[in-house]
């Protein structure tokens, strides 16, 4: 008898895991679907994107470094024009 109420109850207890588990994994779904997520392989392209823009800005400011340095000296040896003294 007492075995049997026993079995019965922990009968209860599983189907109302089951319903609560259901209950999560539906919450966690809708959670999840709401979220901007992205795929592996977009994931992957943006990073490969981003390593290729790096690069090129590093090349720019290489070249910015160097039209400066060069506007800098023809500064130096060009004579500025200054106006005539009366």
């Amino acid at each position: 008898m007492a075995a049997d109420k026993l079995q019965q109850l922990l009968k209860e207890l599983q189907q109302q895991g089951a319903v609560v588990t259901n209950d999560l994994r539906d919450a966690l779904a809708v959670a999840l679907g709401n979220l901007p997520l992205v795929s592996q392989h977009e994931f992957d392209t943006q990073v490969e994107i981003l390593r290729r823009t790096r690069e090129k800005v590093a090349r720019l400011e290489a070249q910015l470094e160097i039209l400066e340095q060069a506007v800098a000296d023809q500064e130096k040896t060009i004579p500025q024009n200054k106006p005539p003294s009366d």
